[in-house]
Parts: structure tokens; sequence; C-alpha cells
């Protein structure tokens, strides 16, 4: 059994605000540690209930997604790092079709931006998105991932996080195990596990969800939202206008609502996500080489 891990890195256990996982924080540091270390819980947990195999995906965009302590990390496991990978995303394994996954976990993922406020909530750019909509409601970058997850046949099987973002995977993947690691009080506050208790708690997750694969008891969930994927992306700050205009010579596939919200459609979620990520990008200079 071959087990797909996203880990992104504001949902780490020990994490409460940004600081926490940016290279000048205090605790950057340790934070990288207490990752690392969530991932492992992750993978001794689903290779005690019977998963063999593993490749970790690095998710969180700082330090050009190098953010894993390779030398603390399970031996047995690989991992994706660095960029680009082949577009802007950070799932190129999830999508390489030469690449086959049993089932997905999502280790220190976060709430979504635009809905109820969860420990570092965003989606996809903390610093210049506001909101991400598809088909008309926010959407996490979670639940982005399962969508692409599902059209490939992979359940979506585990989420560790904060309450905030358990609840939402919960909603769009049923039957998938949850590992509460915080609970969030506002955006940089939250009631915290200790990482060594949270570690355990992640394990025990890991190891039902595998249990439930093994099990046939985890069917692939059916999206809760479905092609063609009519995504809005609206920024802090406001578009110059002669990068909009720049925005429609170059990239017709992309129009600009207002001064400050991006929006695009496409029948492919993965190319959809990698579109989204580059939207910051098309904001500040209207071209972008590719994506």
């Amino acid at each position: 059994m071959r087990i797909y891990i996203s880990v992104d890195m504001e949902g780490i256990s020990g994490v409460t605000r940004w600081q926490d996982v940016i290279s000048t924080g205090q605790d950057y540091q340790r934070a990288r540690q207490w990752m690392t270390a969530d991932v492992n819980a992750a993978i001794a947990g689903a290779r005690a209930a019977g998963a063999g195999s593993f490749v970790v995906e690095e998710n969180h965009g700082v330090e050009d997604l190098c953010n894993l302590l390779l030398d603390e990390i399970d031996p047995e496991a690989d991992v994706v790092r660095g960029i680009p990978r082949g577009g802007a995303t950070t799932i190129a394994a999830l999508a390489d079709p030469d690449e086959h996954f049993d089932a997905m976990f999502l280790i220190g993922h976060h709430a979504k931006a635009g809905d109820r406020v969860g420990i570092g909530a965003h989606t996809i750019s903390y610093g210049d998105y506001r909101s991400v909509r598809c088909n008309g409601r926010p959407i996490g970058e979670g639940e982005i991932f399962s969508v692409v997850a599902a059209g490939r046949g992979i359940p979506t099987a585990l989420i560790a996080g904060d309450d905030v973002v358990c609840e939402e995977m919960v909603a769009c993947c049923p039957g998938i195990e949850t590992a509460v690691v915080k609970r969030a009080l506002s955006k940089t506050g939250g009631w915290i596990v200790p990482p060594v208790r949270a570690q355990a708690l992640i394990a025990e997750a890991a190891a039902r969800a595998t249990t439930k694969l093994v099990g046939g008891e985890l069917p692939v969930a059916a999206p809760r939202i479905e092609a063609p994927f009519a995504f809005e992306i609206e920024l802090r700050q406001p578009i110059e206008p002669a990068v909009v205009a720049s925005i429609h010579d170059h990239h017709p596939e992309f129009s600009v609502d207002g001064d400050r919200t991006i929006t695009f459609t496409h029948t492919d979620m993965a190319t959809a996500y990698r579109m989204a990520a580059i939207c910051s990008f098309l904001a500040r200079s209207g071209r972008v080489r590719s994506y």
C-alpha cells in the first residue's frame, strides 16, 4: 500500500502564528522539527497498520518549499521538494499520471480563507489573496487536493491540523480520519496540544485510516464541486490598470473583475490549481512565462 502525504506547516502541532513558519521567526527551526516529526508519526501509524511505501510532498511556500529536515525524516520515505516541479504546483507527485497511490494524507494543513477563522487560515497565498472561490464558494487547499486525488481514484484518508480544517475536510471527504492537534481561538491564537502528544494522536489516526483502507471501508468520496471549475481569486491589493490591460493582452484565459479579482475556468482541477497559484505574479506584472 502506497501513501501520498502532502505536508504544510501552518497546521503542524505547536504552530500558532505566521512568525512560526517563516525563516526569520523565533520558532521556525523548531517548527521544522515539529513538521518532520508529525510526518514521521503519520508514517509510523500507517506502517503499523499495513502501509509499506510513502511519498511526502512539501506544500509550504517558504524557503523554496524546502522545510522538512531530511536527516530526520523517516528514511524509507521519498520526499518531493523545491521549485519548480514542472509547473507552479505543490501536487506534482499526486497529479503525475505515472505514479500510483492508494490514499492521500494531509498533514499540517490549514483552514481556508473566507470562512470560519482557523490558525493561519488562507488559501494558496497568505499575504496576497483575500479569498479563493470555486464555483461560487470559498475553497481551501485540502479540498482542491482532494478533488485532484478523487479524479485519480485516490481517497483522502487523513487530515491532521486544527479543529477548523478537520471540520472542513470531514465535510468534503466523509469517512476521513482526523487528528486535531490544536483548537483555533483566532488566526494567530490557539489551544495547543504539545507536539509529543499531538504526534501520538497523528499516529493513531493514521493507523485507523490505513486500517479502513486495508478493509476497503474508505471509498473515494464524490467531490462537492464538479468540472468546469470556475475560480475567483480576490487579491488584497488592487491591480494597476496597465497590468489589467497586459493580462487581457497576453493571457486571455484570465479575466479581471473590478480592480482586484482575477477569474478563470478550467475543466482540470490540477491545472486550475496551477493557474490559481500564479495569479499573485500575474497581478504584479500582467504576464507570466508559463504555468
